[in-house]
């Protein structure tokens, strides 16, 4: 008897290897296009450029020019004269004190930040498609199963008609048949339902993404048990080493050290330099100059460089808190991979050998060595056993791919 099994990948599953993935994924180029055109990354690549703009602005440096003119009249009462005088001045801030490449550093780390921050949208949205891409997966081998229950339970309700006729059974057993068929038909309904729901939730965020095929045709069962992800201890120092989301913050930690010594320059403040030319007494009297200005620091710039100081050491505690939280979870993520590996097996085995069950138990009812209701009790015992197997096989296949995209071995679409 054919059935719906999703374990082909028990044959050759590894970490370091695809096709036990490939046949339950969508094609990378196809997965690439569709994160590419979701309005996510549209709006994480627009704050891409914005967060790269302002890196050029630091790079550039506040400071500007300013132009100054004045007009004047002077009145010499002692002589009743009067003489029109103008002046120009162009003056600018001119950075001191190490602070431009301070501002350089703060720049590159603002550029980095940017490209880490736009590599961790790419990372999560890849997350929210593998989720909603295995919500289907489920819906569909829940639907292939209620399909398959709802054929076994119309065979069985037109074998019990065709007794009943002849008198082999009772009618309370036709009855029973009948309630069946009507309990799997309301089952198949609601699978029906759950699977349009989760292919729309799919279509909608993904329009250019086509749905899975051919998941629902006649799969093997595995030889064997998934092998164990080897080296836990490395895969963890290297989850850790390329994780989006703590690298973000360590260049934010960065960054903000930079600006706390960039704040701390400004204890010294900048100071105006310009030019000048003055036109006196009617032309008379030309003058022209050199002008300074240093702004007096007062306490303000002092806090706020402690400020920034206390800033970043709140940065470099949130980085160690962060490193910690993502340690936990992984480690939660291997541990439930293997775990989990070896119930999906088990569960497999119980359904082969319930199903073996059911299929001798409608024999016997065929022959009259059975009661209706034993093969109605045997048959959904079966039916869970097969449905809990393939939707476990499903959860290990998205926990793998899910540690797979952690650690950059598929999807890599960050550039």
């Amino acid at each position: 008897m054919k059935h719906v099994f999703w374990f082909t990948w028990l044959l050759c599953t590894a970490l370091h290897a695809s096709p036990e993935l490939a046949a339950y994924l969508p094609a990378e180029v196809a997965a690439k296009d569709a994160l590419i055109q979701s309005p996510l990354l549209q709006q994480a690549r627009a704050r891409k450029q914005a967060l790269g703009l302002r890196a050029q602005a630091i790079d550039a440096g506040s400071a500007e020019f300013s132009l100054r003119a004045l007009q004047q009249r002077r009145s010499l009462n002692a002589t009743g004269e009067h003489y029109g005088e103008t002046s120009i001045s162009l003056e600018r801030p001119v950075r001191l004190w190490g602070k431009r490449g301070i501002d350089a550093e703060l720049a590159q780390q603002t550029q980095a930040l940017a490209d880490i921050e736009y590599a961790d949208a790419v990372h999560e949205a890849s997350r929210e498609l593998l989720k909603h891409w295995f919500a289907y997966l489920r819906a569909a081998a829940t639907h292939a199963h209620a399909n398959h229950t709802l054929g076994l339970a119309q065979a069985l309700h037109r074998l019990a008609s065709v007794r009943l006729k002849h008198g082999e059974i009772s009618q309370l057993d036709a009855q029973l048949a009948l309630a069946e068929l009507q309990r799997t038909q309301a089952a198949w309904h609601v699978s029906q339902a759950d699977m349009h729901s989760a292919a729309a939730a799919l279509q909608r965020r993904y329009p250019s993404l086509p749905l899975p095929v051919g998941l629902d045709a006649q799969r093997g069962l595995g030889g064997g048990v998934p092998a164990a992800l080897d080296n836990p201890t490395e895969l963890q120092a290297a989850f850790l080493q390329t994780n989006h989301e703590l690298n973000m913050l360590r260049i934010d930690a960065q960054r903000l050290r930079l600006q706390a010594q960039r704040i701390d320059r400004d204890r010294w403040p900048d100071p105006t330099v310009g030019i000048f030319s003055a036109r006196d007494r009617a032309g008379a009297e030309q003058v022209t100059g050199v002008s300074v200005a240093i702004a007096l620091a007062g306490d303000a710039r002092r806090y706020q460089g402690l400020a920034a100081l206390a800033e970043a050491q709140a940065a470099d505690d949130k980085v160690a808190a962060m490193q910690r939280l993502l340690s936990a979870a992984f480690d939660a993520t291997l541990a439930q991979y293997d775990h989990k590996r070896l119930a999906a097996a088990q569960w497999q085995w119980a359904a082969q050998a319930q199903t073996l069950a059911a299929n001798k138990s409608r024999t016997a009812f065929t022959l009259g060595e059975h009661s209706m209701s034993e093969v109605l009790t045997i048959a959904r015992v079966a039916h869970d056993h097969r449905l809990a197997a393939d939707l476990m096989g499903l959860e290990v296949i998205e926990l793998l791919a899910s540690v797979r995209l952690d650690l950059h071995q598929m999807w890599d679409f960050d550039d």
